[in-house]
């Protein structure tokens, strides 16, 4: 029976499952969808309700389907189908054999898919009727039983139900109890006794699973979440599935090298091989600037770089002051975080290490002042910077950055500014020789870059 509870407050809508449903809550509750959040609702559920199987659902008493439409990603699933184990929840994961965001054929997605069933949750198909474009309940019913068998040669089970992917309204009138010799997620009985609550767009669009859970009025229900909204941290619904997306995307990258070098094969790059010692000091600035590079947008790269540069001359620079010079932490921190530091990488690190910067790279000051002055155009939005200008511009930071990382590892203390200085000074400080305090040294570093305040003055 519907709860009196749905009923006071959504008198309006016609049933649980309809397209006619309006969403009535326009608070999108992000906090809500985080893993630790999710922990809270699947201990809430198993308090308060018996967890039924598709299989075998039993009707007249109180109980509660837990089910997942399967997406957007499979990393994320598996993460909730481990949450639920740990809690003692068994769920139903309906899987799209035509998802445009995953390949339940390929080795690594199937893998996954393996680790939740072994994980003891039910297996669901979820159907895609518009990519068959059904047009009667009998070919609905053979489809449904075709892509059953499907996964089921896949999985080595067969599924228990199957639901609707994106279900209009033609679909929702398919009220029958099976399918294909599948529960149907959608039947008159499931869609008229049972409550139903969805996350569907990545919010709820009509009562908080939260909400609904602590009351615990329902006698029966019916929770349906997608997986691919529910992430470690707090965030927007298009920012979860961005991260899924992408992280899907990155996964393809790195199979193609992984398969490049498990053969021995050249993986031929071109002039982005100018940034591959980025990959292993740093994997995911590496990450970020392969993007950059192969989608050409070399002024946001070239900007991303110059970053990346004064960064590293920075913790170089510091590494060597706290190392070498053996000044101490809390002066060193004082120091950088000047607001009246008038200065960059270049003039900071002359002072320290007696070094001109663009030497390193073989040079000449008039060169280097050049990619400044272009570094200054893009910031302004300059219109007449070449792009062309800009990818020969971003290969002479690659290479001024590789060669202060050179510089660096010559260095005593071995470090070439990539990595968390943190990880450099636990190693160091023990082992590396010491100078003396360098106090005159240290006031004039200070003298000359202009620091004003307490410690400059």
């Amino acid at each position: 029976m519907r709860s009196y509870l749905f009923d006071t407050i959504y008198p309006k809508a016609p049933k649980m499952i309809s397209t006619e449903n309006i969403a009535l809550n326009q608070n999108t509750f992000d906090e809500d969808f985080t893993e630790l959040h999710y922990r809270d609702l699947i201990r809430l559920a198993v308090k308060g309700y018996r967890v039924a199987s598709y299989g075998d659902i039993p009707w007249g008493e109180r109980f509660l389907l837990w089910r997942h439409d399967i997406d957007y990603s499979l990393n994320r699933s598996l993460a909730l189908a481990k949450c639920e184990n740990k809690e003692g929840l068994k769920a139903t994961y309906f899987f799209n054999p035509h998802s445009n965001f995953y390949n339940i054929a390929e080795s690594e997605q199937h893998a996954l898919i393996k680790q939740i069933l072994n994980l003891g949750h039910d297996l669901g198909l979820h159907f895609d009727a518009s990519f068959h474009n059904v047009s009667s309940e009998q070919e609905l019913n053979q489809l449904v039983c075709q892509e059953a068998d499907y996964l089921q040669s896949l999985f080595g089970v067969r599924p228990l139900a199957f639901s609707f992917h994106n279900p209009v309204a033609e679909l929702l009138k398919c009220e029958e109890d099976e399918y294909g010799g599948l529960v149907n997620c959608y039947s008159n009985r499931l869609k008229s006794d049972v409550t139903y609550c969805s996350d569907s767009n990545g919010y709820w669009r009509f009562r908080r699973l939260h909400d609904v859970l602590t009351e615990s009025k329902d006698h029966c229900l019916q929770v349906l979440t997608h997986p691919g909204w529910w992430q470690k941290d707090q965030m927007a619904p298009r920012q979860r599935i961005f991260r899924s997306a992408y992280g899907r995307a990155a996964a393809t990258m790195n199979c193609y090298d992984a398969g490049l070098q498990k053969h021995g094969r050249m993986n031929h790059t071109g002039e982005l091989v100018a940034l591959q010692f980025l990959k292993l000091s740093n994997p995911e600035t590496y990450r970020l600037c392969d993007y950059l590079w192969n989608t050409e947008d070399f002024k946001t790269l070239y900007l991303t770089l110059w970053n990346i540069l004064e960064g590293q001359v920075n913790r170089i620079c510091r590494v060597q002051l706290r190392t070498v010079w053996n000044i101490p932490e809390v002066e060193i921190n004082t120091f950088f975080e000047q607001l009246h530091l008038c200065s960059d990488g270049i003039v900071l690190f002359k002072e320290i290490f007696g070094q001109k910067l663009w030497d390193l790279a073989g040079k000449m000051e008039k060169d280097h002042l050049k990619w400044v002055n272009l570094r200054g155009s893009i910031i302004r939005g300059y219109s007449s910077t070449n792009p062309e200008k800009s990818k020969i511009g971003c290969l002479y930071m690659c290479q001024l950055i590789f060669k202060l990382g050179e510089y660096g590892k010559r260095q005593v203390f071995n470090y070439d500014g990539l990595r968390a200085e943190e990880e450099v000074l636990v190693q160091k400080m023990d082992s590396t020789r010491r100078t003396r305090f360098a106090s005159n040294r240290w006031k004039d570093l200070k003298k000359h870059i202009n620091v004003k305040g307490k410690e400059g003055e």
